[in-house]
């Protein structure tokens, strides 16, 4: 599934983004080793994340990301976003993803995760390839941050279910003049953008979880749209999974209806791994 929604209020969003709580790290098991990934990182273009004063590959720290959201420099507080608002696109993933994750060892965790995110990182980048900018052009770059979240938000007095999704934090693309701008929202909508984009990444997670073992069976939704699941995961897990309160995972408009029929075209816009561009870890 992926929802998209306009970010309003920056410091919250942005403490959202990063709670401890939420993130992989808050369910380490007293024999894992302490390396964990951080959940957040910077993303996009090195000129998009310049006008922020960012790097690609860093962590997204609260004060940083919550002046992003707000379009203004990370150091010198200056407006640097000419127009427009930030986006939070959650790219949430099937529920036997989210429970073989929690059942499995450490090392197995840290590769599950990383497909996770590579497969979100792929669905945006397919997304800004997809963009259109105010001309008709396509968008030359983007600045956006990643978080990989482990929970949504539990019910009253029931232990939080694992739910790994990941927030792909929109804050700027360029226009042809090199400036930065928000997307435009229509431009969200046109052409089945988000749509294909949500295809894009939930087809690149299924394969790289084939590729590190698991079987993957296509499954239907409740509205009749198609989606995959892990082989093998008791469909008693799936349903309290999928009953759960979804959280800041369920917070904006759902878009990605049937991602196994959409034509994505045999193009791949970006070979890049997010998780080789700079230190996705912990300080």
């Amino acid at each position: 599934m992926l929802t998209v929604r306009t970010l309003r209020v920056a410091k919250d969003e942005a403490r959202r983004a990063v709670e401890p709580l939420a993130a992989p790290g808050a369910f380490v098991r007293p024999e894992d080793p302490p390396d964990r990934l951080a959940n957040t990182m910077w993303v996009g273009a090195v000129e998009a994340l310049g006008c922020l004063g960012l790097k690609a590959g860093t962590e997204a720290t609260t004060g940083a990301l919550a002046a992003a959201i707000a379009g203004r420099h990370t150091i010198s507080g200056a407006q640097v976003r000419g127009d427009g608002a930030a986006f939070d696109l959650t790219f949430l993933v099937p529920p036997s993803v989210s429970w073989v994750w929690a059942q499995a060892r450490a090392d197995l965790r840290v590769r599950v995760e990383k497909a996770v995110v590579d497969a979100a990182y792929h669905s945006l980048q397919y997304l800004i390839w997809k963009l259109r900018g105010d001309n008709g052009a396509s968008v030359p770059g983007f600045a956006a941050a990643v978080a990989l979240h482990a929970v949504g938000q539990p019910r009253p007095q029931a232990p939080p279910p694992p739910l790994l999704h990941v927030h792909s934090y929109l804050v700027g693309v360029l226009d042809e003049f090199g400036e930065l701008r928000g997307p435009r929202r229509s431009s969200l909508f046109e052409d089945d953008v988000l749509l294909a984009s949500g295809a894009f990444g939930r087809a690149k997670l299924a394969e790289d979880l084939r590729g590190l073992g698991f079987g993957t069976e296509v499954v239907s939704g409740r509205d009749g749209s198609l989606s995959f699941e892990i082989s093998g995961v008791p469909e008693g897990l799936l349903r309290v999974g999928d009953s759960a309160d979804k959280g800041c995972a369920g917070l904006g408009q759902e878009t990605d209806r049937d991602p196994w029929e959409s034509d994505l075209g045999d193009s791949d816009p970006w070979e890049t791994d997010p998780w080789e561009s700079g230190p996705w870890r912990n300080r």
